[in-house]
C-alpha cells in the first residue's frame, strides 16, 4: 500500500519550507519558492475534490442548459447562430446523457463541460438578436448561475489567501458536499 497523494503534496511542502527557502539567499528565488510551498500546501487540499468539483459542475451546466435550450429553441430562424448552436448543444447534452458520467476519466468530464461553457458563451454573444421576452428569460436564467458560479469559484480558491473577503465565503467541502454526498444538481 502507498502512501496518500495528501502525503506526498505535504512532504514535498515540508521540504519546501524546511530545506529549500531556508537556503536560498536570493529574494526572488525566496518567493517564488514561497508560490510554490503555497501552491503545494492549496493542492494538499483540493486534490481530492477536483473530480467532483467538475461532476458538479456537469450536472449544474446541464441543467442550466436543458432550461436555456428548452426557452431559445424556436426564438430564431434556421440557420441563425443561435440555432446551430442549440442543435450542438442537444448533441452534446444526447452525448453525455445518463447517469454514467461519473465513470468516465476526469479528461472526458473537463473537456465537456468545456464544450458547453463554449455553446453557452456562443449563446450569450447572441443574446442581443433575441427577441426582449426570450432576451429577459434568458438572463433571468443566467443571473442566479453565475452568481453561485462566482461563490463557489472563490470557495474554490479560498485557501490560497488573495481573496479579502475569503472569510465571508463557505468552505468548499460545504458546497460541494452535503451528508457526506455530493450535491447534484437536483439537491442544490
Amino acid at each position: 500500500m502507498g502512501p496518500e497523494m495528501s502525503q506526498f503534496l505535504s512532504g514535498m511542502k515540508k521540504t519546501m519550507e524546511q530545506v529549500v527557502l531556508p537556503n536560498l539567499t536570493d529574494r526572488f528565488a525566496q518567493e517564488q519558492a514561497g508560490i510554490v510551498t503555497a501552491t503545494l500546501g492549496f493542492l494538499e487540499q483540493i486534490h481530492d475534490k477536483v473530480f467532483h468539483y467538475e461532476l458538479l459542475e456537469h450536472h449544474l451546466y446541464r441543467k442550466l442548459l436543458a432550461d436555456v435550450a428548452a426557452l431559445l429553441d424556436g426564438a430564431t430562424p434556421p440557420g441563425h447562430e443561435v440555432a446551430v448552436t442549440l442543435e450542438a448543444l442537444h448533441e452534446q447534452l444526447a452525448a453525455t446523457a445518463g447517469g454514467d458520467v461519473h465513470l468516465r476519466p476526469y479528461h472526458f468530464l473537463r473537456g465537456a463541460n468545456e464544450t458547453v461553457k463554449e455553446h453557452l458563451c456562443t449563446l450569450i454573444r447572441n443574446q442581443p438578436a433575441l427577441p426582449d421576452p426570450v432576451r429577459e428569460a434568458f438572463d433571468a436564467l443566467l443571473r442566479p448561475f453565475f452568481r453561485e458560479l462566482e461563490v463557489r469559484e472563490r470557495a474554490w480558491v479560498k485557501p490560497l489567501g488573495f481573496d479579502a473577503k475569503a472569510d465571508e465565503l463557505p468552505d468548499i467541502d460545504t458546497l460541494l458536499y452535503r451528508d457526506g454526498r455530493l450535491r447534484l444538481a437536483d439537491d442544490v
